[in-house]
């Protein structure tokens, strides 16, 4: 008997050791006959993926990070590949759940720009916005960003606080890349006007 334990142990280890050895495509592809394989998609990108959810909606993070894996696991079998890496799938499912959640993530933008009108020293959500263009109050940049439409917000966001590409980005949300590049032009157009009145608004009182 313990040498049947050493022996499954060993094998358990040595697929364990496979796995983890292969790229996110073969990893899931292996997860269909072996489910325990699905576990190294969780080991290498769950806290990428909390992290994000994390800044988008953080009262809720855990609980959406749980679900992006179940999602995730359970439509394992219909995964498509873009390149070796599985993040840009993982992205998409967080998106759409994220989706349910439009109404509450706009309140705390909101909220944000009421309460955050200066720039405050390492602020994720103010550091990565910056990539949209937001050189200026993290509390305006918030404010205008509520006010986009949520197909351009989403975009806006999952590009700004992912560091995915736009051909990423578009593979996440199941878009073609011309509409994701519309989308970003047209929220930066409207973040830098909302931007430049609340300077001018600012100048004007001085």
């Amino acid at each position: 008997m313990a040498l049947l334990a050493q022996d499954l142990g060993a094998r358990a280890t040595r697929e364990a050791d496979v796995s983890e050895q292969l790229d996110d495509a073969a990893a899931i592809a292996r997860s269909l006959v072996e489910p325990r394989a699905f576990g190294v998609i969780f080991e290498r990108h769950f806290d990428e993926i909390h992290r994000y959810l994390r800044r988008r909606h953080p009262q809720d993070a855990d609980e959406l990070a749980a679900e992006v894996f179940t999602v995730a696991f359970d439509a394992r079998s219909r995964y498509r590949a873009l390149g070796e890496s599985a993040r840009p799938w993982l992205y998409g499912i967080a998106s759409n759940l994220l989706g349910k959640r439009r109404r509450s993530e706009r309140r705390a933008l909101r909220a944000y720009a009421r309460s955050a009108r200066d720039v405050t020293p390492g602020d994720e959500f103010g550091d990565a916005l910056e990539r949209a263009d937001a050189e200026r109050l993290s509390g305006a940049v918030a404010g205008a960003v509520a006010r986009l439409n949520p197909a351009d917000r989403d975009t806006l966001l999952l590009y700004a606080l992912s560091d995915l590409s736009y051909e990423e980005v578009a593979f996440a949300l199941e878009v073609p890349i011309g509409t994701v590049r519309s989308r970003l032009a047209r929220a930066r157009r409207r973040c830098s006007a909302d931007l430049a009145g609340l300077i001018t608004e600012e100048e004007s009182h001085v």
